[in-house]
């Protein structure tokens, strides 16, 4: 789990803090991060050095009915996360990062981690629902070529989005234009 920074401006925002800290927010539903401009902080404790982020951590929030997870790929020894994430390290020479990220946002995943949630207020996980999700575990290979797969998919959503407003812009145009004219 993250780190569990106690105390009432525990993760006040200080710009002249030491860390950073991602929160839940700073994460899109496809894995990847709305920003890089983390939330400075300063903690009021010592923080142990393991609970820093590494390098291919993969991030996984434990509430909320959100289904993300985000490979993490930044060399700054000062990131955090709180306690509302699970924080995996995957064995590089058995699973890619990303693979895995990518695995935990599956629609088999959200079906497995929906059937698991408990909480009326806020929807929790536990280590154990994590655990227990089966996970195909392809050639490293095969991972490098999913994942690119699956960032293509996503470029090409963009882009298809970028398409469809500019199509709907002209139209408009076109048809504010042929009302002016007699």
């Amino acid at each position: 789990m993250g780190a569990t920074l106690r105390g009432r401006d525990a993760t006040r925002p200080d710009p002249n803090g030491s860390c950073r800290m991602i929160q839940i927010g700073d994460l899109n539903d496809d894995g990847s991060f709305r920003t890089r401009d983390f939330v400075r902080i300063e903690p009021n404790e010592s923080i142990d050095d393991s609970l820093f982020l590494r390098p291919g951590d993969v991030l996984f929030p434990n509430r909320g009915t959100r289904n993300t997870a985000a490979a993490f790929d930044e060399e700054d020894p000062r990131i955090l996360v709180g306690a509302q994430f699970f924080v995996l390290r995957p064995d590089r020479k058995r699973i890619l990062p990303e693979f895995l990220a990518w695995s935990l946002r599956t629609s088999e995943a959200v079906r497995h981690f929906s059937s698991r949630r408990k909480g009326t207020l806020v929807q929790t996980l536990q280590r154990v629902d994590l655990e227990e999700l089966p996970v195909a575990v392809p050639s490293l290979a095969m991972q490098g070529k999913l994942v690119a797969l699956y960032h293509l998919s996503r470029d090409a959503s963009v882009l298809e989005g970028r398409l469809t407003l500019l199509r709907a812009t002209h139209l408009e145009q076109s048809l504010l234009k042929a009302a002016k004219i007699p």
